[in-house]
């Protein structure tokens, strides 16, 4: 490999290691992004035919290019900007991602970024819990304030980081499948202690179907029943976990405190009665910022408290599920679009259940937030797919 490959491949790495921290340190992957532009033409010539010749990311582009043409034709791209420049670095990293050959180091770096940040995240419960005397964390922003991310992508990208471990764990050594076994356990650990919902389902999810692959179902259902058990406990230790689900603090039945106190109870509700609305554009959608104007004025109709309703339109909740914002935003056309790439992968990984659990951590985590309307989790959507564009056989051993 010549010189200017290895730094090539080495800003890569270092752009990969960036993503989990990109909210606080946006600038240093747009410089890293900038550079390998302008090096990519020197490492890999023939980058265009390779990106064209790639159906994965030509869906992709495709979608992308739907989205920014729509808005355009509708007039909605300057009120739609803000998302749809985000939109960009998700065809930027596939182009760039198309020289790199040491996919196994993508996911290692990955990996040991999220460990950084998980212990930077326990530094700073340490000095929360030694200035306040205690851990109250259900609720509220402050957590988002304690870890170096926000909850709900905390918790994402600790479940990537487990299932890129699985996916390593398979083709290392004795010595890294130990290494990798610790870094799924404290991702699982850090999961349970800050109380990420989705994550505690999704990484379950992932575990299952793993263990389910390579042991019988007796041994499977064992072991899930040995996973509950750790969970059953952990809500008897953390206090958190109880008032997360089932929202323990709160007076009055369950379903109640759900209507009550879960956002998303609200949200979807509106965003669905928007989609039956004969207002909207079913093939096309609305567009992004007339499908926010219309939850807004859903929840002035739906919301009688008025502090509750202070905060929503203060916040400006979106759908909180991608496939519904696609939906109202793109229409049915936008949604199959994303549903063909999310198909296509799965026929392409069919047989590689690593690679499913990938797949599957992203598609379960679209069900609870829009990741293309965040910057970091159109990086999160963009690696996904470069992972899972690799062929089994480019990744059979993890490089030294």
């Amino acid at each position: 490999m010549k010189v200017i490959e290895k730094v090539y491949h080495y800003l890569f790495y270092a752009l990969v290691f960036t993503i989990p921290f990109e909210d606080n340190i946006r600038i240093v992957p747009n410089i890293l992004m900038g550079v390998l532009f302008v090096l990519l033409p020197f490492v890999e010539k023939s980058f265009k035919h390779k990106l064209i010749s790639n159906k994965t990311y030509l869906i992709a582009i495709v979608f992308t290019l739907f989205i920014g043409l729509t808005s355009l034709v509708f007039g909605t791209f300057s009120d739609d900007f803000n998302i749809l420049k985000k939109l960009l670095i998700l065809i930027a990293v596939i182009i760039l991602s198309i020289p790199i050959q040491r996919h196994t180091n993508v996911l290692l770096l990955f990996i040991l970024s999220v460990a950084l940040g998980n212990l930077i995240s326990i530094f700073n419960i340490g000095l929360y819990v030694w200035e306040v005397g205690g851990f109250e964390i259900a609720s509220g922003e402050k957590i988002n304030e304690i870890l170096f991310i926000e909850r709900l992508y905390f918790g994402f990208i600790n479940c990537l980081s487990i299932a890129f471990s699985l996916r390593l764990w398979s083709k290392s050594s004795k010595i890294l499948k130990r290494g990798f076994i610790v870094s799924i356990l404290f991702s699982v650990f850090m999961i349970l202690l800050v109380a990420s919902r989705m994550a505690i389902l999704t990484s379950l999810v992932i575990c299952f179907l793993k263990i389910l692959h390579h042991t019988n179902v007796k041994k499977t259902l064992i072991a899930l029943g040995l996973g509950l058990c750790v969970i059953v406990a952990m809500f008897f230790l953390n206090d958190n976990l109880a008032k997360r689900f089932m929202y323990v603090d709160k007076q009055k039945d369950l379903l109640h405190k759900i209507r009550e106190w879960e956002p998303r109870f609200v949200i979807w509700k509106c965003g669905f009665s928007n989609v039956a609305s004969s207002n909207h554009e079913l093939f096309l959608g609305d567009g992004f910022y007339q499908t926010q104007q219309r939850l807004n004025d859903c929840y002035i109709n739906s919301i009688s408290k008025e502090k509750r309703l202070k905060y929503f339109l203060e916040t400006r909740f979106n759908t909180h599920n991608q496939y519904l914002d696609l939906l109202l935003s793109k229409g049915i056309f936008g949604l199959c679009f994303l549903l063909l790439l999310i198909y296509w992968l799965i026929h392409k990984n069919k047989r590689d259940i690593n690679q499913l659990n990938i797949l599957i951590v992203l598609v379960l985590f679209g069900l609870v937030e829009n990741f293309l309307h965040r910057q970091i989790g159109v990086y999160l959507f963009a690696l996904v797919l470069v992972v899972l564009t690799v062929k089994n056989s480019e990744d059979n051993i993890l490089d030294e």
